[in-house]
């Protein structure tokens, strides 16, 4: 009889990979990273800090803190919790100023009847706001399911909107300017009322949809600009390794997150903290903006 000595070598066996193996692997990773991504990733929420050095910022304007948020999209598909926690957020910071670059609710899937009726309740939430001032500009979905109505009851719970205008922002006996424009992607925002004609200030001007401040450059008052701020894009809600973001809309395919220097104008794209499309997020966390004013000697 003969023994082997040492270890038994055995063959190798393969097991291949069917086809249905494979669909069925791929379809368990789909759900799988649809079910993240609706629920954990969709309640990702971030507050991303910045400073800003702007030229001729007065005195008194140093150390100025303001807070953007954006796209809240109430309640397709952001719940009100998820907006409350947001305000909590916002609060704890103690801003100077809170800026709402728009898209309150969501054109759609449900009727517009429901568009209304969740303004009313984002407005309510966004009441709880503390910071001694805020404003809103419009945003796509505002315009496109009928701005007056959302616009009345934001404004009527102490939320006021800047539609191709613009206010000062006073501390004592000085200022900077604040200007808003009318949404984008419906209408043709006029920089001419936008604007303050002689500023001596700073200009931080909202705008909604951050691809328009390429249209906006092409104006000689856009110069003027020191910080523009806006939503839009959602930061591309779903983001995968080399392929990028993958949802992203009209107007907010170029600049599509974080900070960006257009001639002389700094640009900031705020992630948002809503989706629309598809109730995902994935490698995007909604975002809170805070800013710290800082003045540039150079």
């Amino acid at each position: 009889m003969r023994y082997d000595s040492g270890l038994r070598r055995y063959p190798k066996t393969v097991s291949p990979i069917t086809r249905r193996a494979f669909i069925g692997g791929g379809a368990a990773f789909a759900a799988g990273l649809a079910a993240y991504s609706g629920t954990i990733g969709r309640h990702q929420l971030e507050t991303s800090h910045h400073v800003f050095a702007l030229k001729n910022l007065p005195d008194t304007f140093v150390g100025f803190r303001i807070v953007q948020i954006s796209d809240i999209h109430l309640k397709e598909y952001t719940e009100a919790w998820f907006l409350e926690k947001v305000v909590a957020e916002v609060n704890a910071l103690n801003p100077d100023l809170v800026l709402l670059t728009g898209d309150f609710i969501s054109r759609g899937p449900l009727p517009a009847s429901y568009a209304f009726k969740y303004a009313g309740v984002a407005a309510e939430i966004l009441s709880g706001l503390q910071a001694p001032q805020r404003y809103a500009i419009l945003g796509n979905h505002e315009a496109a399911v009928g701005p007056r109505r959302i616009v009345d009851v934001l404004r009527t719970h102490g939320t006021p909107f800047l539609i191709d205008s613009y206010v000062p922002i006073e501390r004592g006996y000085e200022r900077i300017w604040l200007g808003g424009t009318d949404d984008a992607s419906f209408n043709k925002p006029d920089l001419a009322t936008t604007l303050p004609h002689d500023p001596k200030v700073p200009i931080i001007l909202m705008c909604h949809e951050p691809d328009y401040i390429d249209t906006l450059a092409l104006d000689p008052r856009f110069a003027k600009v020191d910080l523009m701020l806006s939503g839009h894009s959602h930061g591309g809600q779903v983001r995968l390794p080399i392929a990028g973001p993958l949802i992203l809309p009209p107007l907010g395919r170029k600049y599509v997150q974080g900070l960006y220097q257009v001639g002389d104008t700094k640009l900031y794209v705020n992630r948002g903290i809503g989706t629309v499309g598809l109730p995902f997020r994935f490698h995007c966390p909604s975002e809170i903006s805070h800013f710290t004013l800082m003045r540039d000697d150079t």
